[in-house]
């Protein structure tokens, strides 16, 4: 019995739902999101008609050799210039599809935001970026009539001189470029291409013009021999300046919609989160009570929200890879236009002599059709559209020689009458101009005003204002009259409204100056304390300190010196010695005998001073005592303190301060009591 083999399952590959999906999985990005998208229709981004081309475009300039390995997969070898673009290597495989990509998992996917397309761009940008076509076969006989060309345009404030009609060669072309939106965490990459359009009149081509370029790229019909338009002159392209600015125009209307799009989006991105961030912190600020913390959080947050709408900000970032050109023989037709103020311009209509026989009328300024022709006053033309008068000198200009609004009267003002104010940084004219009396400069009207203090008018950048609580109220300060009060939180004040710190001399204003108690003299509010126990307002140089309150200080006039020990004591601490009548410390004094310290070591002396004889004299009226005993004295910090004996026990005590010879004190003893005299 035989047996039977069994049969071997067969797998099926299994294809994926969805490419979006594979390509999600396998493609490297950059950043948190990727979105990836093809400018006309809802094409698959895997199968985007651009791409192919473009590496075919590339390979034929730069000397790659391609191989096609499948429908949809090829092998490219690189000579030795192009590998530092493509990471050094000499040979890579590239996938134009998802089934490409899996027969061959270790090739290259070419598709938007790939690394493949931003290296073949690098290159490209580097190595091709003009391709020139050639020149156009022309289809039509030129039109032999040259008075049958009329402009039927209107000259704004000028006249047309009839036409005159000759051939020319014209630069054409279209551009291809890479637009990056970036907005909040996205990023979308397109490959976008303008309209052919006529490189030195500026203008969008017809589609029968256009229909023949294309057929030259495709490589459907051949250029034509140059020796066709060798008698006819070359008109130049635009400036490179002025012929990119027009052509990335037209690839922005292209992406409006795109733009559109991504905003909004971003605009909800937006809101979510700052939704998140306003919860976030308001939980953080329950947490806290001291308002230093608060103020910290509370910054944060505003710093925090401030990043998050700058960061989903619409920015489009613009990479011109190619600019395919071709040339093509037209008929000119030109005008001599003059206006009314004796500007001359030239204005030329074109017609081609491929495709279509209609004359193309356009502004050389937008490429659009114009409604009406005005000359400019640097000798050129341009449309309605594109040109304004000035409100100064009331002569036309265009966009690019002049402002369409001031900054004050939002008028328009040619190049001769525009100015910069150094103020605000803003252009405004001539009729809107003034002198700021700081300096002497020039600044517009809207930044010149008055100072409230002085009356000098100065701009905005040599003024500050006030603030509402200062004493004259909020007004315009030049810098003259301005003032930093240093007695509050350091805010604008005039200079009528200020007085001079007595001890730094710096300005307080009347609303937080405050006088010492002592001197009477305006202080700041860092010069000025108020004192321990009268809870007076006293300046640094007035403060003072008892010896017997160590912790606490006093008004200088509230604390007098000890004569016996020369320390400080308030009034609550010193008393009157009942012997020599001197104010003294109480820890000088005896309380039994109420003495001072000084008449406690009161000492006979046979022979006094003569000092001392002569302050007698004036004490007792010329009469001294002659017993030799009859003198005691006693010496402290600051005086001599003298006794004499009078007799019938009577005695008078006076005292001496050192370096003197008159009474400063004298008290009087007798039986009948003490009697002081100073």
């Amino acid at each position: 019995m035989k047996r039977r083999k069994p049969q071997r399952k067969t797998q099926r590959k299994r294809r994926p739902k969805s490419a979006s999906k594979l390509a999600a999985r396998r493609l490297p990005v950059n950043g948190p999101a990727v979105a990836v998208s093809a400018v006309a229709g809802d094409v698959d981004p895997l199968a985007d008609a651009r791409i192919r081309p473009l590496l075919e475009r590339y390979c034929g300039l730069a000397g790659v050799k391609q191989t096609a390995l499948g429908p949809d997969h090829s092998k490219l070898s690189l000579p030795q210039g192009e590998r530092p673009f493509f990471r050094d290597r000499e040979s890579l495989r590239v996938a134009f599809s998802l089934d490409a990509l899996e027969h061959d998992p270790g090739a290259e996917i070419a598709v938007l935001g790939s690394p493949f397309l931003s290296q073949l761009i690098e290159a490209i940008r580097a190595r091709a970026a003009r391709l020139s076509l050639g020149l156009i076969a022309p289809t039509a006989p030129p039109s032999g009539d040259p008075k049958a060309v009329e402009l039927t345009i209107p000259v704004r404030d000028g006249t047309a001189k009839p036409s005159k009609t000759k051939l020319a060669v014209h630069p054409m072309g279209r551009l291809v470029a890479r637009v990056v939106l970036r907005a909040g965490a996205g990023v979308e990459e397109a490959v976008v291409e303008s309209d052919v359009y006529d490189l030195s009149a500026g203008a969008n081509v017809g589609d029968d013009l256009a229909g023949a370029f294309r057929d030259l790229e495709a490589g459907r019909v051949g250029p034509a021999d140059p020796s066709v338009a060798a008698k006819a002159p070359a008109v130049p392209a635009r400036e490179p300046g002025d012929l990119l600015r027009l052509l990335l125009s037209h690839l922005q209307e292209k992406s409006a919609e795109r733009v559109t799009a991504r905003r909004a989006a971003a605009e909800q991105e937006l809101a979510a989160e700052l939704g998140r961030l306003d919860r976030y912190f308001e939980s953080i600020l329950k947490e806290q009570s001291d308002p230093e913390a608060i103020g910290t959080v509370t910054a944060l947050a505003e710093r925090r929200r401030t990043e998050e709408i700058r960061r989903s900000q619409v920015k489009a970032v613009v990479h011109p890879l190619q600019l395919i050109e071709a040339t093509v023989l037209m008929q000119r037709a030109e005008w001599q236009l003059e206006s009314t103020h004796g500007r001359r311009a030239t204005f030329s209509a074109q017609r081609s002599l491929s495709g279509g026989s209609a004359w193309l009328l356009a502004c050389p300024h937008c490429g659009r059709p114009p409604t009406a022709l005005v000359v400019c006053r640097h000798d050129h033309c341009g449309c309605e559209a594109c040109s304004t008068r000035c409100s100064v000198c009331a002569e036309d200009f265009c966009r690019d020689h002049g402002i369409a609004q001031c900054r004050v009267d939002e008028q328009p003002a040619c190049d001769e009458h525009v100015r910069v104010c150094p103020s605000c940084r803003l252009q405004h004219c001539t009729a809107h101009e003034g002198v700021c009396a700081e300096d002497g400069h020039t600044a517009c009207s809207a930044c010149l005003a008055p100072c409230g203090s002085c009356g000098r008018v100065v701009c905005n950048r040599h003024a500050e204002q006030s603030g509402a609580d200062a004493p004259k109220g909020s007004r315009r300060l030049c810098t003259a009259c301005l003032k930093y009060c240093e007695g509050g939180t350091n805010e604008p004040v005039g200079v009528d409204e200020v007085a001079e710190c007595a001890s730094c001399g710096k300005s307080v204003c009347t609303a937080h100056q405050a006088v010492c108690a002592v001197d009477g003299h305006v202080h700041c509010s860092r010069h000025l304390r108020r004192t321990d126990k009268s809870r007076r307002l006293v300046c640094a140089r007035h403060r003072a300190g008892c010896a017997e309150e160590a912790m606490a200080f006093f008004a200088s006039d509230e604390v007098e010196e000890c004569p016996v020990c020369g320390k400080g004591a308030c009034a609550e601490h010193r008393a009157a010695c009942g012997h020599c009548g001197r104010q003294v410390c109480t820890a000088d004094l005896a309380q039994q005998s109420r003495r001072c310290a000084t008449c406690a070591q009161l000492v006979a002396i046979a022979d006094p001073p003569e000092e001392v004889v002569t302050a007698a004299r004036a004490v007792t009226g010329g009469a001294l005592p002659k017993a030799s005993r009859a003198w005691r004295m006693a010496r402290d910090r600051s005086h001599l303190v003298v006794e004499v004996d009078l007799g019938l026990k009577r005695k008078a005590v006076f005292t001496l301060r050192h370096g003197t010879t008159a009474p400063e004190s004298v008290v009087k003893h007798s039986l009948l009591g003490s009697k002081r005299r100073t």
